[in-house]
């Protein structure tokens, strides 16, 4: 239970630090070709016009507005604009915003989780060390690492982006659109949906897993100091 706590803890810290640099978006942008993804579709998009015509730092700024407000319990979305051919535009449809306050909601519910699991992992750990009870780690982890491998392999067979679809099915309102066409929502063209999810979803797991190294090596020290 300790070791899945830290596991969870140590994710939780990997995505609020994600979070605190915009998701690495400025990266993926470019890492991803989303500059290009926009140049394509934004000038295909039925509601809204003059998107593609934003320079790199605009759009970037757009999405990290976005980010920003999912984070603050989605206040802001539907002021959100941008400027082209002399106009204010509203970056967001209705759909879009009701889209992004289920996922600001998500967010909020996430973030108690993880500060629980922070909490509890934190407390296992001292009674652990305090006890000097020294569990066998390398059994231990090595379970772990064999059911994060079979998640791992699972998501592949069923294909990530199968699995992203359902997700959603299972934690969006029924009646709340979540799937939206690049030539519908700006929003989704300026993420390259699924794309920067499954970069973004990379980092945190590789953040997550650093940090929990480091809890291991610093806690392994520790208990082998008599």
């Amino acid at each position: 239970m300790a070791l899945i706590s830290l596991l969870c803890a140590s994710l939780a810290v990997s995505w609020q630090l994600q979070a605190s640099v915009g998701y690495g978006y400025s990266f993926w942008y470019k890492a991803l070709a989303i500059d290009e993804h926009i140049d394509h579709f934004a000038p295909q998009n039925r509601y809204k016009r003059g998107f593609a015509q934003l320079s790199d730092e605009e759009r970037i700024r757009a999405f990290d507005e976005i980010a920003h407000a999912v984070h603050s319990q989605g206040n802001g979305l539907a002021e959100i604009r941008y400027s082209a051919n002399g106009r204010e535009i509203q970056l967001l449809r209705e759909p879009e915003i009701v889209h992004l306050n289920d996922v600001a909601r998500l967010i909020d519910t996430m973030t108690l989780a993880g500060a629980a699991l922070t909490l509890l992992g934190a407390f296992l750990t001292f009674a652990l060390v305090r006890r000097d009870i020294r569990p066998d780690w390398r059994r231990q982890l090595a379970i772990l690492c064999g059911v994060l491998a079979l998640g791992l392999a699972l998501v592949f067979l069923v294909g990530a982006k199968d699995v992203f679809y359902q997700l959603h099915v299972w934690i969006f309102p029924e009646n709340h659109q979540w799937f939206f066409y690049y030539q519908e929502s700006l929003m989704s063209t300026l993420m390259k949906a699924p794309d920067l999810f499954g970069g973004i979803a990379i980092a945190i797991l590789t953040g997550g897993l650093l940090v929990f190294s480091l809890i291991l090596l610093a806690l392994h020290r520790i208990q082998r100091k008599p």
